[in-house]
């Protein structure tokens, strides 16, 4: 009779753990399928886009942001550089068939100075003397902190294409806060 209780306890416990190590297994495999197929996380390693995204912050971006868009000025974009076998972020400058200049440290799109008190400070200066146009299919990318950032002003290919872009961003979490940063 005790017998057949510890084997009864034995089989309870058994199933128990099964059932939390199949628990612990579809979390660990909807985690992955989330983060496969519909958003991206990056870890931002420069400070080319601050103040919004800092030095060890987490990006997260929606992979699936452009299957029925293209992308728009203004937004920010994590998108593979083959010339630098790298994954960046940045944020879209200009359009396909645009072209981008710089008077005065500051950013023109077809002769047009662009509005850029969104996301950047007055006193942001752009530093560049070449002018680009932008082919067809193509976007010019800009980092936000434009004193340090190495964006499509410096690359040998000054653009990309959707076919490089991974994600869009949506948020940021803010790991240059804690502590220990």
């Amino acid at each position: 009779m005790e017998q057949e209780k510890e084997q009864e306890q034995k089989k309870k416990q058994r199933r128990k753990t099964i059932l939390e190590w199949g628990i612990y297994f579809i979390i660990l495999a909807a985690i992955y399928i989330i983060f496969h197929f519909f958003l991206m996380i990056g870890r931002i390693p420069s400070e080319s886009m601050e103040p919004l995204l800092n030095v060890h912050d987490w990006a997260i971006g929606d992979r699936n942001a452009y299957d029925d868009t293209t992308p728009q000025r203004g937004d920010i974009l994590m998108f593979y550089l083959e010339e630098e076998n790298t994954t960046l972020i940045k944020r879209v400058i200009g359009l396909p068939g645009e072209t981008v200049s710089f008077v005065d440290g500051h950013v023109y799109i077809d002769g047009e100075p662009l509005d850029e008190s969104e996301y950047l400070s007055e006193d942001v200066v752009t530093e560049c003397d070449e002018t680009f146009t932008v082919p067809e299919d193509s976007y010019f990318m800009m980092g936000d902190n434009r004193e340090v950032s190495f964006d499509a002003r410096y690359w040998e290919n000054h653009y990309i294409t959707l076919d490089d872009v991974k994600s869009k961003y949506l948020f940021v979490i803010p790991f240059h806060k804690l502590p220990w940063y």
